[in-house]
């Protein structure tokens, strides 16, 4: 009757830390899934311009496709900002 509890100190510190864990773990997944989808659909990633630097550097595209590119997204950027 007296050592009917033995034990249980031990155990309530491995619940206590699983679910410290776990509620870490689900914060992390969280907010990983929200800076992640920040960036793609609102525009607060990278611009186009960007884009086609890093491709240029990469070989992808040549100079001269790089400069038409420049060249049709200044036009577009101009002719946006009158409205």
């Amino acid at each position: 009757m007296w050592h009917s509890n033995d034990g249980m100190g031990w155990w309530m510190i491995f619940v206590g830390i699983f679910w410290i864990l776990f509620w870490a773990s689900l914060l992390y997944v969280f907010f990983s899934a929200i800076t992640r989808r920040g960036g793609q659909g609102d525009g607060g990633g990278d611009d186009a311009l960007e884009i086609a630097k890093r491709r240029l550097a990469r070989g992808e595209i040549s100079v001269e496709q790089f400069q038409e590119i420049r060249r049709h997204l200044e036009g577009t950027l101009s002719a946006g900002s009158g409205h």
